[in-house]
């Protein structure tokens, strides 16, 4: 209509033209409509208009409130975000990387890819990942902060491991076997930048996933030499960061952290602590900060990482959307009668979040402070999984095949 504002009074064939030449916008609703009553072709064609697809079933949701309950519905929006219990999370994940990058280019947002084993659309993909549903994606604050900053990419390592029992009775149980999952930070270009390995609890996940998608946004202008001097720096940084952050944890619970200089150089042998602290930059490119500070962290004691976890459980509080969803599950056995079922799986997120941060980042900054060029993040996922996680995908087993001549699992196939 606004074309033929500039038509004079009788030129109807031009207003014509006009009116044939301006651009159609389809009407996805009717879309949606088939979509939800079960129609593939609509729900690959809500699924090719990327995040605006997804917002035309959530409107459609909004504005009849009792679609929004149906099981029809939540399946077709699963489809369409490609990630189960996107009701929760109003996420929508690209799973080409291309086409992930492309998004990312025209928005100037980074990339959050994440890899897990099995699919994030399938109700039984890896446990750290079905956390991450629960804990992070349908965290109010966190959903928010992926929506509207960052492009979100997801990526299969390998079919999931899954262990049925059957009591004989017709009863089955069905679940999943190890694996785990990691969030990497990629520049709109699709560079490699940080990485956050494993569950976090949503206040980390927040400040750890601000800080590297900011340094992100920073390289993502950069090329070349610039671009490795300041990744590199980048992450001598953030082991600096995380020296620190650790010694004043030790502190706290009063494990072995020094606070006097002098008490360490009269022994002969400085303490590692103090010694990071001090010569970080250095030090960490070549030692895993914890390698030095707690060798133990992979088995440590229960009261040791309690004492340690204790401190990031604000960090590790559900809010209101993530509990709902885990009542929806089931997730804690009893926690309709038991609110302390909750605060218990808060402590063992701040575990999680204790034991990745503090071992796992760690290793990823190390690594990444000491390359000398742009990482290839195909090799260094491989490297994550095989050095970090201990799931190479060269072991068929995932590292469950029986070792012993005689076990009670035999394998098959």
């Amino acid at each position: 209509m606004k074309a033929a504002r500039w038509i004079l009074p009788g030129c109807p064939i031009i207003l014509l033209i006009l009116l044939a030449s301006a651009p159609v916008t389809a009407d996805l609703t009717t879309t949606a409509r088939k979509a939800v009553a079960g129609d593939a072709a609509a729900v690959k064609t809500l699924r090719a208009e990327g995040p605006a697809g997804m917002e035309t079933l959530l409107k459609l949701a909004a504005s009849e409130p009792a679609l929004a309950t149906s099981p029809a519905f939540n399946a077709a929006l699963d489809a369409v975000c490609a990630q189960k219990d996107c009701a929760a999370s109003h996420l929508y994940w690209y799973t080409d990387l291309e086409a992930a990058r492309a998004a990312a280019k025209r928005s100037g947002r980074p990339i959050l890819s994440l890899r897990l084993l099995g699919r994030l659309d399938e109700e039984l993909s890896c446990a750290n990942s079905r956390f991450f549903r629960m804990v992070l994606y349908a965290n109010g604050s966190v959903s928010q902060e992926l929506r509207e900053r960052f492009v979100l990419h997801w990526q299969s390592e390998r079919p999931v491991p899954k262990v049925t029992v059957d009591f004989g009775d017709g009863r089955r149980l069905v679940g999943t076997v190890t694996g785990n999952s990691i969030h990497y930070i990629l520049d709109s270009n699709g560079r490699l930048v940080d990485a956050l390995p494993g569950l976090y609890g949503p206040g980390a996940f927040l400040r750890l996933l601000g800080t590297a998608g900011e340094e992100a946004r920073a390289l993502d202008a950069m090329s070349g030499k610039a671009f490795m001097e300041r990744l590199r720096a980048y992450h001598v940084e953030r082991l600096t960061f995380q020296s620190l952050e650790l010694a004043a944890d030790l502190r706290q619970v009063g494990l072995e952290a020094p606070t006097a200089e002098g008490d360490l150089m009269g022994s002969g042998s400085p303490n590692a602590m103090v010694a990071s602290e001090r010569t970080v930059s250095k030090m960490a490119v070549e030692v895993p900060l914890l390698k030095a500070l707690l060798p133990d962290l992979r088995e440590m004691r229960a009261a040791r990482l309690a004492s340690l976890s204790a401190l990031h459980l604000r960090d590790s509080r559900l809010d209101t959307a993530s509990r709902l969803l885990l009542l929806a599950k089931g997730g804690a056995a009893g926690v309709k009668g038991d609110l302390g079922a909750i605060d218990r799986f808060e402590e063992l997120i701040a575990a999680d979040t204790v034991r990745n941060e503090y071992l796992f980042h760690n290793q990823i900054h190390s690594w990444l402070a000491r390359i000398n060029e742009a990482p290839d993040l195909k090799k260094f996922d491989e490297r994550v999984y095989s050095q970090l996680f201990l799931t190479p995908g060269t072991d068929p087993w995932l590292g469950l095949g029986p070792t012993e001549l005689f076990s009670v699992l035999t394998p098959a196939g």
